[in-house]
């Protein structure tokens, strides 16, 4: 009877510890896996201004209109194009110019778009 308990015992905590150690691992190959810009959480642009603590990102046009244009001169005539400033922890890494996926949860609906980025991958710098 004390080795049934003990069987009991091993296969409840085996039964619930076993599917965490699952989930840990895909977590790590979520935040290394390359971000998809098919997905609809997932900006690709061009990085058109910076702000103290945002990056405004544009999709839609080149690099030239990203480092030429003016921010006013690119969110008229707005057809077509995503904009969205992203909050981020640090925008020193970040230039007028890049080309970068990010990532977002939710976006509020102003034009540009507001946003916090949970992730941002530099595709091309400029």
């Amino acid at each position: 009877m004390k080795s049934f308990s003990i069987a009991l015992l091993f296969i409840f905590f085996g039964g619930i510890l076993f599917p965490l150690a699952g989930c840990e691992k895909d977590q790590t190959e979520i935040t290394e896996a390359e971000l998809d810009p098919a997905e609809t959480t997932v900006q690709e642009g061009y990085v058109v201004d910076i702000s103290d603590s945002r990056i405004l990102v544009v999709s839609d046009i080149t690099k030239e209109e990203a480092v030429d244009l003016t921010q006013e001169k690119l969110l008229e005539n707005d057809i077509g194009r995503f904009a969205a400033w992203y909050s981020v922890e640090n925008t020193a890494p970040y230039e007028v110019g890049q080309l970068l996926r990010v990532e977002f949860e939710f976006m509020l609906e102003s034009y540009p778009g507001q946003s916090e980025a949970l992730r941002v991958q530099i595709v091309e710098e400029p």
